[in-house]
């Protein structure tokens, strides 16, 4: 088997004299599946993380022409700021956003929050405090779809999520067409109250035509009583020449249109992925509903605003507030930045895609898509053999040595030789054929990916790559190291 990578079943720096038991409980420690990859991570520094959604497109930019130049903390910008925003910020938000999402977008309904999970979950209290949405109520998802949603909803707003399987163009196809959201919806015990779509979607990595949106959002607005949410956090990770292109949700016909939109159709962006501030938790909520407005603003039934409990922060306003302020030769920062970073997204994009070519890893792929910051790679032909004994319990180590398929049986006796510790098992809750394959790239090719299950992909085999979230060469490293891991057994080796 061609190898270029050393092994790396040993635990380094933040792990060191700890047990594998110690191991496994700091992983279980961690529910979100993300928040679980940066804690390996911390654990085995030298696997290459291209499983969590992050960019770092962007920051040597940043970095010149912000960091670098933030000066000193004034007293003001240490005291309380507004939850969801001073005014001056919603003005220069919405000013960097009109011309991704719509040209009518208004200040006054920009609410600052404590990430993007942050307002799906404000918004969704909002809507409940307004006696919308209760408990029980259901939301549909295409799926696959980041996993966040689901502890968004289900936590503390106490919704069901409903995945809805792309399958009316073939299980395969992964596109969405109305058709599959009014099967989901009239086979459900009770009519669902909320419909989510991603827009570009994560992780397919697309855009919806606006052909599509404009039938959705006209069915929804006129045959059924539910809001929608559109999760735009992907709007300005647009690729050259892309197809179809971006249309936000406010720039619809449908939504401009109908005066009823205006109270059931709901946006959310951050800076966490186009602006690769994902540790800032900066999000927003972009909605016209007076319900809304006064759960955000806190002045309904002398309850204070939700933002109070996720804010924008005093240190959110000093530096991104510093941020859209920047103006480099006369032009707006923020705005030149983003064209700057199509560009730099579009490289990063066709050197991923040719290394994947050369290594003969089959993806999802539609001539000239976006691919927001994600491709949807499909291995399952790598999925051990049919009949190989994958353990479904839970152990602190994962394949059990017993167990593991020829030819790896070796390598992994080798290291329990040396007195090392396997990778352990990361997510229990995936099908044990998808959490091996995971194991065995990031054992033996030292490069996590994303298990499809995760994201309620109906069908084990899928895995999620974000080629945005180290530097290019590094993403261009990983893919050969899966390809000369994998290509020897998926050419015929099996």
């Amino acid at each position: 088997m061609a190898m270029n990578a050393k092994d790396t079943t040993t635990p380094q720096q933040g792990s060191e004299g700890r047990s594998p038991e110690e191991i496994t409980a700091l992983l279980a420690g961690a529910a979100d599946p993300e928040q679980r990859l940066a804690v390996h991570q911390e654990l085995y520094p030298d696997v290459t993380n291209l499983a969590t959604a992050e960019n770092v497109l962007v920051y040597p930019s940043l970095r010149d022409n912000v960091y670098d130049r933030l000066g000193v903390l004034e007293q003001k910008d240490v005291k309380y700021a507004p939850s969801y925003g001073s005014p001056e910020i919603r003005h220069n938000i919405a000013a960097m956003l009109r011309p991704a999402l719509s040209p009518d977008l208004k200040s006054e309904d920009i609410f600052g929050t404590a990430g993007a999970s942050g307002a799906l979950e404000c918004l969704t209290f909002a809507l409940k405090g307004g006696g919308i949405l209760r408990s029980g109520d259901r939301v549909l998802l295409p799926a696959p779809y980041w996993q966040g949603f689901n502890w968004c909803f289900e936590q503390r707003p106490e919704l069901v999520t409903v995945p809805v399987h792309l399958r009316e163009r073939g299980t395969e196809n992964f596109e969405l067409t109305l058709a599959d959201l009014q099967h989901a919806y009239r086979t459900q015990p009770e009519p669902p109250k909320l419909l989510v779509l991603t827009n570009p979607n994560n992780p397919l990595g697309e855009n919806y035509s606006k052909e599509l949106l404009e039938s959705i959002y006209r069915w929804v607005l006129t045959e059924t009583g539910m809001h929608i949410i559109s999760d735009e956090i992907y709007a300005h990770s647009q690729l050259a020449g892309v197809k179809p292109q971006f249309v936000s949700a406010m720039a619809l016909d449908a939504y401009k249109n109908n005066p009823e939109a205006k109270n059931r159709v709901h946006v959310v962006w951050g800076f966490a992925k186009d602006f690769g501030m994902s540790g800032f938790r900066a999000g927003v909520v972009i909605s016209k509903s007076p319900v809304v407005h006064q759960a955000m603003q806190g002045i309904k039934d002398k309850q204070n605003s939700l933002s109070w409990f996720s804010p924008f922060d005093s240190l959110k306003h000093f530096v991104i507030g510093t941020m859209l302020e920047t103006t480099i030769d006369g032009k707006n920062y923020p705005l030149e930045l983003m064209k700057q970073y199509r560009g730099w997204l579009t490289t990063a994009f066709q050197e991923t895609r040719r290394a994947l070519d050369d290594g003969g890893i089959p993806y999802r792929y539609r001539e000239g898509q976006n691919a927001a910051q994600f491709l949807w790679l499909d291995l399952r032909a790598y999925l051990p053999p049919s009949g190989t004994e994958i353990p479904p319990e839970i152990g602190p180590h994962f394949p059990q040595l017993d167990r593991v398929p020829e030819p790896f049986a070796g390598k992994s006796a080798e290291a329990e030789k040396e007195g090392t510790v396997a990778l352990p098992i990361l997510f229990p809750n995936i099908s044990s054929e998808e959490e091996w394959l995971r194991w065995y790239l990031a054992t033996y090719a030292q490069v996590q990916l994303l298990p499809g299950q995760l994201l309620s992909c109906a069908d084990p085999g899928y895995f999620r790559l974000c080629y945005t979230a180290v530097d290019a060469t590094e993403v261009i490293a990983s893919v050969r190291r899966i390809a000369d891991l994998l290509t020897p057994w998926g050419s015929g080796g099996r």
